[in-house]
C-alpha cells in the first residue's frame, strides 16, 4: 500500500485550476463531486456525519473510495477537526481505491522530557509526574488533552451531510436528458438501510438491490433526484440537471409531435392513392361514371385535379363540410372496389 502525500490545507479559499477544469468537463458525476469536494461543513456534528456518510462506501470503519478528491475532502473534514489522518492508496485488480485511515497522536500519553533546574531536584521529577498522570484533585497543572473526535447528530443537517458523503465516496447520476437515476453504491446492508432512512427523512423515494454481489440505493424520480441534489449542496449540479430535463422534454415533444405528423402524412398519402386508383376504375366504365350522383362527380374531378391536397383543402374547393367531402370519397373508394372485384 502507498500512501499518499497529505497536507493541511485551509477549508476555504480560490478553487484550483484542476478544480475549476473537473467543473466544466468530464462527465455529470464527476462535475457534481468537484462541486462537493471543496466544501467542508461549518459544524463539527455535520464533518463527523459527512466521515460516516463516506465509510459507507466501504466496511462502514473509514472512508473508501476510487475518488482522490473523495479522500481529500474526508482529509480536509478531519484536519478541521485536528484529527491527524492519511489517504493510503489499495491496489486492487480494477483501479485503485483510497482509504482515509485516522492515526492516533503521536505519543499518547506522554510528553516532551524537560531539562532538570538546579535546585530543583526530585520536584521537577515529581511535578512531571503528576503532569503524566492527568487532572487531579489537587489543582496541580494536568496535561493537554487529545482532540476529541465530534459525533453526528439526529438533525436533519447531519442527514444532509451523511448523504453528501456516500455521494462523495459511491455515488453516480445520469445525464438530466435521459431516464433520471441515481445510485449509491455502499458496502454493507446496514449501510444500505442508513442511506434509505436518511432520504426517508428527506422525503426521498429511493429502492435498495443488489448488482454483483453489493447493495445499490437508487432513486429514479426526478423530483427525488433533484430534491437531493439540492440537500446535499449540489446547486449548479441540480441546474444542470434541471436544464437537461427541459431539454430531454422538449426534445421528446417535437418527437412525438413529428411521429404524430408524419403518420397523419401517411394515412393521407395513402388514402389518396386509394381513392384516385377507385377513380380510374370508375372512369373506365363510362357508363357507370355517368351514372353517379354530381356531388361523387365532383369529388371525383377535385381528387384527379388535385391529388396531394388534405381532406380540408378539397372540402373547401367544393364548398362543404370536411364530414362530407369524407364520406363522398368513401362512397366513390367503394364503388371501384366493387368494380374492381367484378
Amino acid at each position: 500500500m502507498n500512501r499518499v502525500e497529505t497536507e493541511r490545507r485551509p477549508a476555504t479559499g480560490r478553487p484550483s485550476r484542476d478544480h475549476l477544469g473537473a467543473l466544466r468537463g468530464g462527465s455529470f458525476t464527476e462535475r457534481i463531486v468537484a462541486e462537493l469536494a471543496p466544501h467542508v461543513p461549518p459544524l463539527p456534528c455535520c464533518r463527523a456525519a459527512l466521515i460516516e456518510g463516506m465509510a459507507l462506501a466501504g466496511d462502514g470503519e473509514a472512508p473508501v473510495t476510487t475518488r482522490l478528491v473523495a479522500a481529500r475532502a474526508a482529509l480536509a473534514a478531519l484536519h478541521a477537526d485536528s484529527v491527524p489522518a492519511s489517504v493510503e492508496r489499495l491496489a486492487t485488480a480494477r483501479r485503485h481505491r483510497y482509504r482515509v485511515s485516522i492515526r492516533p497522536p503521536v505519543e499518547a500519553g506522554t510528553v516532551a522530557q524537560e531539562p532538570p533546574t538546579p535546585g530543583v531536584g526530585d520536584a521537577t521529577a515529581a511535578a512531571r509526574e503528576i503532569r503524566d498522570a492527568g487532572p487531579s484533585t489537587g489543582g496541580a497543572a494536568a496535561r493537554p488533552a487529545t482532540p476529541v473526535r465530534p459525533v453526528p447528530s439526529t438533525n436533519l443537517c447531519c442527514a444532509r451531510s451523511r448523504l453528501r458523503g456516500a455521494f462523495l465516496a459511491c455515488g453516480s447520476l445520469s445525464r438530466g436528458d435521459g431516464p433520471p437515476q441515481l445510485e449509491l453504491l455502499v458496502g454493507s446492508e446496514g449501510a444500505a438501510t442508513r442511506v434509505l432512512e436518511d432520504l426517508g427523512r428527506l422525503g426521498i423515494a429511493a429502492t435498495s438491490l443488489r448488482r454483483r454481489g453489493r447493495p445499490v440505493v437508487a432513486v429514479r424520480s426526478a423530483p427525488g433526484v433533484a430534491t437531493l441534489l439540492s440537500s446535499i449542496g449540489a446547486h449548479l449540479g441540480r441546474l444542470e440537471f434541471e436544464a437537461g430535463r427541459v431539454v430531454g422534454e422538449v426534445r421528446s415533444g417535437v418527437n412525438r409531435r413529428l411521429n404524430a405528423e408524419t403518420a397523419n402524412l401517411r394515412r393521407t398519402v395513402s388514402a389518396a392513392l386509394s381513392q384516385l386508383e377507385a377513380i380510374e376504375r370508375l372512369e373506365s366504365d363510362r357508363s357507370r361514371c355517368e351514372a353517379l350522383p354530381p356531388a361523387l362527380r365532383e369529388a371525383a374531378v377535385l381528387r384527379r385535379r388535385r391529388p396531394r391536397d388534405t381532406l380540408d383543402g378539397l372540402a373547401a374547393a367544393a364548398g362543404c363540410s370536411r364530414a362530407a367531402m369524407a364520406g363522398r370519397l368513401h362512397r366513390l373508394v367503394a364503388l371501384g372496389g366493387d368494380l374492381g372485384e367484378g
